[in-house]
């Protein structure tokens, strides 16, 4: 039997999926506020066709609705190779109505439009990118490998494609210095995109990102609650979407917030508006939570 590389990671939203790992790391693994794939047994490759197929057949189970596809980045699998498995994870499993991947904007970029149509055809529905930001000056110094143009151009090549796009984004990450910029233009990087899904979450410096030398050293501050909770509401207040969902309920987040955009909108914005104003820490989550609860 196969065993996973471990830590492996997801998004939440995939706690009772299907897990394959296909590639082990992340094929870019240089942003620098990312504590995750530092481990020396995590160093990226691909699996083989043989090992994706052996993991499959050894973790299928009818139990399951929803496949995910690991680890970071697994979009750079060739694309045969990609929609085969996809495929395979179909007819072992006859319940699963969903498979979903994490891709960087570069990989999907790479991808020619007919390579995306097949993937989508194999049964790819949606793709996990983590935008982080869309300030370029941000997105540069984090080492994110993209700028804003190619964030958007990546979500609409993946919409034209039929398949949709769930996109995070990093409250904090533009530090004290950038935090409104990094807020203003992420909302228009997101309306300019259109994505299906939202998933904000809020920086937590780790030991291990390269970014914790800067924080230690005072060359990165990071906001302090309410200013990432202004950024929050920038984002929130400016995001037009055409139908898509809005999350802020990571756990890494102080206000969890679940909305469907345009519907939930205006009371979105009222509700985070008044818990600034207000200076109200009682519907905040506790840092206990946040910091202690949270150890990706």
């Amino acid at each position: 039997m196969i065993s996973f590389e471990q830590p492996m990671f997801r998004p939440p939203s995939e706690a009772n999926s299907l897990l394959i790992q296909a590639t082990i790391g992340c094929s870019h693994n240089s942003c620098t506020y990312c504590a995750m794939y530092r481990e020396s047994n995590q160093k990226f490759r691909m699996r083989s066709e043989k090992e994706i197929f052996q993991i499959i057949n050894e973790n299928s189970s009818p139990t399951y609705k929803k496949a995910f596809i690991a680890d970071g980045n697994a979009l750079v699998l060739p694309t045969k190779l990609l929609s085969k498995t996809i495929k395979r994870i179909y007819e072992n499993n006859r319940n699963i109505k969903q498979v979903s991947i994490y891709g960087n904007v570069g990989d999907i970029l790479r991808k020619k439009p007919d390579d995306l149509r097949e993937l989508a055809a194999a049964g790819l529905d949606m793709v996990y990118i983590g935008f982080e930001s869309g300030d370029d000056v941000t997105l540069k110094r984090i080492k994110k490998g993209a700028n804003k143009l190619k964030t958007i151009d990546s979500m609409r090549k993946l919409k034209d494609a039929g398949i949709k796009v769930s996109g995070m984004v990093l409250l904090g990450v533009g530090g004290k210095e950038r935090s409104f910029v990094h807020a203003y233009e992420t909302a228009d990087m997101l309306s300019k995109g259109d994505p299906d899904y939202v998933g904000l979450l809020s920086l937590q410096v780790r030991p291990g990102a390269p970014i914790y030398k800067s924080w230690e050293s005072g060359d990165f501050e990071l906001p302090d609650k309410f200013q990432i909770l202004k950024e929050l509401e920038i984002i929130a207040e400016n995001t037009v979407l055409t139908n898509g969902h809005f999350f802020s309920n990571h756990i890494s987040n102080y206000l969890p917030i679940k909305a469907i955009y345009p519907r939930d909108k205006e009371k979105t914005v009222k509700k985070i508006k008044e818990i600034i104003s207000k200076k109200s820490e009682k519907d905040l989550r506790s840092e206990y939570y946040r910091d202690v609860v949270n150890q990706y």
